[in-house]
């Protein structure tokens, strides 16, 4: 009888642990799965992101681009520039009348090419800038939810780099090489963090290859990576970096252009030795000049979408550093100015910053107050600066669908033969510079803006070969009207429609 009741006893104990057993199973299961649905949502966060930054970037430059109101002269210097070299045509880009890399030294374009000509127009450029733009949200995401340990967080970052006003500008400004920079040094910093050196050298190789002033990007991460990660790597990187910018500078840039940097007297004081002799001697004039003329104000808005959470980890901030010194430094006016490409780099450097800025507390309370901070700050800067839908910027004005105007525009665009050398209006170059002659007018009559700029007003050669020019019906500029009423005996009217006139050469 006892031995019956010790088994039915030990029969129940057995049950009872097995159904404890099964029981906390199931709700490791359960966590676990909601775990991995927590996971896919905060991916899925980050794809509705940049799904949502791309749809709205991409069709505000469409109805600008459509629209005749996208500002021309850059992107049709690398559109024409791309369409020359995927068509075997030389580099010398008859937009601005220099060689495509005696501009700058944009070689990453030459791996570009083969991918352009599955979609040769503006509008595949401009596309590919703003992929290039929300992409560079991926490693600061990524970062972000390793070392903050919260995908949340990591999500509100990667916002707030998307609504930085620095990359929403330069978006909406043409299409320039930039736009690789920034998807580029991301991945970079990205690497260099993780010390995954293979792919840190590969990234960095990419920058160089962007444009001759990489160096102030790639050297300061090579510091970086010399200090924290691998002195070997980090030196080569280094070494690499000003070798490169050497042999840029001094060799196949003025091989390319015929002189020296078309750049190189951006800097003020007379150039380096006046820059140095300026900032030593007389202090004073140094500092004065870089707070005028809107630097000062340049330099707070480099850390206001951030809240200044950016500058908590100045080991990253200073990535950016030479950017912003450079850009400072300049006496060209849009260089201190977010408005343009300048200063889009800065946006994943300063978002990259902030992630480690928070790392760096212990407090979990203190990281959402300042995750806070950069989301309050970020949606404030967007508001003023950026071009969101719900900032105070009126992201686009352009000629509509259905006007008149655009209809006109378009039939004489097409009825001009596809490898006709054309001088066109400022907005319509854009629009027809698929062909090895296009000019900005009033080039080449009257040279303007055009190589080297030291011939202005010259009646260039080659203008003899134009056979069509697409302008305004009524002349403003009382010079360009002297120009015309030169060479109108020439060329007799195709088309005249909604202000605007074909003519074709007799």
């Amino acid at each position: 009888m006892d031995s019956s009741n010790s088994k039915l006893a030990a029969a129940g104990s057995a049950k009872t642990k097995d159904s404890v057993l099964r029981d906390i199973g199931v709700v490791l299961v359960q966590r676990w799965n909601w775990f991995e649905s927590f996971e896919r949502q905060t991916y899925m966060g980050l794809v509705v992101l940049i799904s949502a930054y791309c749809a709205w970037f991409i069709s505000q430059s469409a109805r600008l681009y459509y629209g005749y109101s996208q500002p021309p002269y850059d992107l049709s210097v690398f559109n024409q520039g791309l369409w020359l070299i995927s068509h075997g045509h030389g580099l010398f880009v008859t937009i601005m009348g220099r060689s495509l890399f005696g501009d700058h030294s944009s070689f990453i374009l030459l791996l570009f090419a083969p991918f352009y000509s599955w979609f040769p127009e503006p509008m595949g450029l401009l596309v590919l800038q703003t992929l290039l733009l929300a992409g560079a949200s991926v490693p600061i995401y990524l970062l972000a939810r390793k070392h903050l340990q919260s995908a949340r967080m990591a999500l509100f970052i990667a916002a707030a780099y998307l609504l930085s006003p620095f990359i929403q500008q330069g978006n909406l400004d043409q299409f320039h090489p930039e736009c690789f920079m920034v998807a580029i040094i991301a991945w970079a910093i990205y690497f260099a963090i993780e010390d995954r050196m293979v792919l840190l050298f590969f990234m960095c190789e990419l920058a160089l290859l962007v444009k001759e002033d990489a160096a102030v990007l790639v050297v300061p991460l090579a510091l970086w990576v010399m200090w924290r990660r691998n002195f070997k790597v980090g030196a080569r990187i280094g070494a690499l970096a000003l070798v490169w910018l050497a042999l840029v500078t001094r060799v196949l840039i003025p091989d390319f252009l015929g002189a020296s940097s078309f750049y190189s007297g951006r800097l003020p004081f007379g150039g380096w030795s006046g820059t140095f002799h300026t900032l030593f001697h007389t202090p004073g004039t140094f500092i004065s000049y870089l707070v005028s003329q809107g630097r000062a104000f340049f330099a707070w808005q480099m850390i206001a979408p951030t809240g200044a959470v950016a500058v908590l980890a100045p080991e990253f901030a200073l990535f950016g550093a030479g950017v912003v010194l450079e850009n400072m430094l300049s006496v060209d006016p849009y260089q201190h100015m977010i408005v343009f490409q300048y200063t889009m780099v800065m946006a994943p450097i300063m978002a990259i910053a902030t992630v480690w800025a928070i790392h760096r507390q212990a407090s979990q309370v203190h990281r959402w107050m300042l995750v806070f901070v950069v989301v309050v700050s970020a949606l404030w800067t967007c508001t003023i600066w950026g071009y969101a839908p719900f900032s105070n910027n009126k992201t686009v004005q352009y000629i509509q669908p259905a006007s008149p105007q655009l209809a006109a525009i378009n039939q004489m665009e097409r009825m001009i033969p596809p490898r006709a050398a054309v001088s066109a209006f400022y907005p319509l170059s854009t629009h027809l510079d698929l062909r090895t002659n296009i000019y900005v007018w009033p080039n080449p009559f009257y040279a303007s803006n055009w190589g080297l700029e030291n011939n202005p007003g010259a009646y260039l050669p080659v203008s003899r070969r134009v056979e069509y020019l697409f302008l305004p019906a009524v002349l403003s500029d009382s010079n360009e009207i002297k120009v015309f009423n030169s060479l109108k005996q020439n060329f007799t009217i195709l088309k005249s429609s909604n202000g605007f006139t074909l003519y074709k050469r007799k």
